[in-house]
């Protein structure tokens, strides 16, 4: 442990509220049980979030192709708005209580929602229209139960764990999150379109899922309380007072956080117009356009793995942040150009019946093409964003960390939310200058946009060093 001197935010007094129950130093990641088990939860958790929630988009641009209207900003903003309601909150909780009871309370609440979710999808009597806007009304429940949850999944990780173990654990997390989102994405689609649009036994599956996941939590190590007396305040309903005065004495702190906030802005809007890129413009069915969107987290887990493990032993974030910001940038520029039709398209699908295997392994150049486009993606943004969140996990001190945290779900989760507002602006834009025979004709101008909105960042930004050892 590093001692308060080395620490440029803490007091004498705060580094002896809580002393973190690390693991030894010398732990073989591989053969820990604890390592697995937060592993094994937080993936489960984020396949469950990614599967539902693809569920429930991919229905919106079903229903959006009959009726006209484009319930995916809806859902994007409801999954959101709880982030930025109750992350201040998820993250006084962490720093209040254990982050290990947190996470397993959270576990057995993401049941309930999942058996709600169910519920909603054995209803008779109402229309397919207020039924999917019942859905998104769970989805926000669903969005509720990971604000909580995000705060102690990630501040648990400095408590567990060295910090010369915190590279490689933060790239184990992100690979097997962003393969939770693969497996949920392309899982959504490929049951719904197996299933035949089956949704209530789609939701038995993340209900199943949901119990083991609460099951695993049980093997994550025990953890101290970080902070025993901290108050609950008007001020961790959002940003603490303390975080506030943390960002005004560190400005490295809060330019990561805010290009935090940028990334999931570029996220949020990425996947809904995957979505609608492959349905409503390239006519794909939901199987083939839920592939081309998990080629996007397989790029994740994979640029993840280069930022996490080949990244000199933690020193060198700054020069993989800047690679991955100029290859999101170059990646979401190809993306428009393929998406644009310009070169040609890929066969329609939409109302063919394949098999999985089919869809994945039979494709023409162009679909290809695409999902390499969605594929590099992913990998800049995996690139780009580990050494970012290690910096802000390493740099607060412990008594903090849980609501820095938390502070920053609230910021980028607001990125989230104007991420929907901003799709739902664009949609509008692109629809009407394409007009009503063909709104989604445009749509891959979309992506243009993300680049240009990425181009300051990788120009301009420079992720700070952390220089304190463990």
């Amino acid at each position: 442990m590093s001692s308060s001197s080395d620490n440029p935010y803490s007091s004498p007094e705060e580094t002896s509220v809580a002393e973190p129950a690390l693991l030894p130093p010398n732990v073989n990641l591989m053969a820990n049980g604890v390592f697995w088990g937060l592993l094994s939860t937080q993936f489960l958790g984020a396949f469950n979030d990614n599967y539902f929630k693809q569920m429930v988009l991919l229905k919106c641009t079903e229903v959006a192709s009959t009726t006209g209207s484009d319930l995916q900003p809806l859902a994007m903003a409801a999954f959101a708005l709880p982030f930025v309601l109750l992350s201040g909150i998820g993250g006084y909780i962490s720093d209040r209580f254990s982050k290990r009871t947190v996470i397993v309370l959270c576990k057995v609440l993401e049941i309930v929602v999942m058996a709600a979710a169910l519920q909603v999808l054995l209803l008779g009597s109402i229309s397919p229209t207020a039924q999917l806007k019942l859905l998104i009304l769970v989805l926000a429940f669903m969005g509720a139960q990971s604000a909580v949850f995000g705060p102690s999944k990630y501040g648990i990780l400095p408590e567990l764990f060295t910090s010369g173990k915190l590279l490689p654990v933060n790239g184990a997390i992100q690979m097997t999150t962003f393969l939770a989102i693969i497996f949920g994405m392309a899982g959504a689609g490929i049951a719904l379109d197996s299933l035949n649009n089956s949704l209530w036994f789609c939701s038995m599956i993340a209900v199943g899922i949901a119990i083991v996941g609460t099951a695993t939590s049980f093997m994550i190590q025990p953890t101290a309380v970080a902070d025993p007396g901290l108050k609950l305040k008007p001020g961790n309903l959002f940003i603490p007072g303390d975080i506030l005065q943390l960002f005004r004495s560190d400005r490295r702190l809060l330019k990561a956080i805010l290009v935090m906030m940028l990334f999931w802005f570029i996220g949020g809007v990425a996947q809904p117009a995957v979505n609608n890129l492959g349905e409503n413009v390239l006519h794909l069915n939901k199987t083939r356009t839920s592939l081309m969107a998990a080629s996007i987290g397989v790029g994740i887990a994979l640029g993840c793995v280069v930022s996490g493990f080949a990244n000199k032993g933690g020193t060198d974030g700054a020069r993989w942040t800047t690679r991955g910001g100029w290859m999101l940038v170059m990646s979401l520029l190809l993306i428009t150009l393929l998406g644009s039709g310009l070169l040609g398209r890929p066969a329609e699908s939409k109302d063919q019946l394949q098999g999985i295997m089919h869809s994945l392994l039979v494709a023409d150049g162009m679909e290809w093409m695409l999902r390499i486009s969605m594929l590099l993606l992913g990998l800049s943004a995996g690139i780009f964003v580990i050494p970012v969140q290690v910096f802000i996990q390493q740099a607060p001190p412990a008594e903090q960390k849980g609501r820095l945290i938390g502070a920053m779900n609230f910021i980028t989760w607001i990125g989230i939310l104007l991420s929907a507002a901003f799709l739902g602006l664009a949609n509008a834009v692109t629809g009407a200058l394409a007009g009503p025979q063909s709104p989604y004709r445009f749509q891959s101008c979309i992506f243009l946009a993300l680049a240009l909105v990425m181009l300051p960042v990788a120009a301009l930004y420079r992720l700070p060093a952390i220089t304190d050892e463990t």
